[in-house]
């Protein structure tokens, strides 16, 4: 009872990594996703914006 001490997790999930991807997968409420997805759509055009200019300023 309590918790683990840094790296040392006992936790382990008992199935393979593809039945765990599937079994988050229907975990997820559409709704939810689509608005996080709604308020990361300008940070996530800010920073390719970003990387492009850097990368051009790095070109020339």
């Amino acid at each position: 009872v309590g918790f683990d001490k840094p790296g040392e997790s006992v936790f382990r999930i008992p199935v393979s990594n593809t039945q765990a991807y599937r079994q988050f997968g229907n975990s997820v409420v559409v709704d939810v996703f689509a608005a996080v997805a709604k308020l990361l759509k300008s940070r996530i055009e800010f920073a390719a914006s970003q990387r492009l200019r850097q990368f051009y300023d790095e070109v020339s």
